[in-house]
């Protein structure tokens, strides 16, 4: 069975990173250091391109609280990269198609802005620790009134923005069969 692969240089103080599918599994090299992914572990394959177009392209693989990056341009020096869309297109699109079989619960999607939802979530997460440094000031003698009047209205405006999660979308999907020319040529 013939491995598929794809290097690119992702900065200047980094050796060159090949990423290879090995059966079920994408192993990345990076200089002597080796990991390995299982697909079937995969939770989000995300695809993104930058707004202005060209070639470039990233895709960001989740396994958890793991996840490795691709790029398909390479870095060659300050301002210059090498254009490797080929083997990144061909690479992507097997791990899609494998990882679509054996991670049926995994999201593919088509990453761009930070999505409503992401952006919500990041709002209730700093929304929530307000409310807890609030409840800590409740502990000092001159504070407590205010502290804990503040972390009521933080803590309902938490609750109000957590009833509105559910009906925010998580982004735009991705068939994995079907992965879009414009973005993946050459499939």
């Amino acid at each position: 069975m013939s491995e598929l692969s794809h290097r690119a240089r992702l900065s200047p103080f980094q050796p060159e990173t090949v990423w290879t599918l090995e059966g079920a599994e994408l192993v990345e090299r990076r200089g002597p250091r080796e990991q390995r992914f299982p697909l079937a572990g995969l939770t989000v394959f995300r695809l993104a391109r930058p707004r202005s177009g060209g070639r470039r392209r990233v895709l960001t693989l989740s396994f958890g609280r793991r996840k490795t990056i691709l790029t398909a341009q390479s870095y060659v020096g300050p301002g210059r990269f090498d254009d490797r869309l080929a083997s990144f297109s061909l690479l992507a699109r097997a791990v899609a198609a494998v990882a679509a079989d054996l991670a049926p619960r995994a999201r593919f999607e088509l990453a761009g802005a930070m999505a409503p939802r992401e952006g919500l979530t990041w709002v209730m997460g700093l929304l929530g620790f307000g409310t807890a440094v609030m409840l800590l000031l409740a502990f000092s003698p001159h504070m407590a009134g205010m502290a804990i009047a503040i972390a009521a209205r933080l803590a309902f405006l938490l609750i109000l923005l957590a009833a509105a999660l559910p009906w925010l979308g998580r982004g735009h999907g991705l068939d994995p069969h079907a992965l879009p020319e414009d973005l993946l040529p050459g499939g």
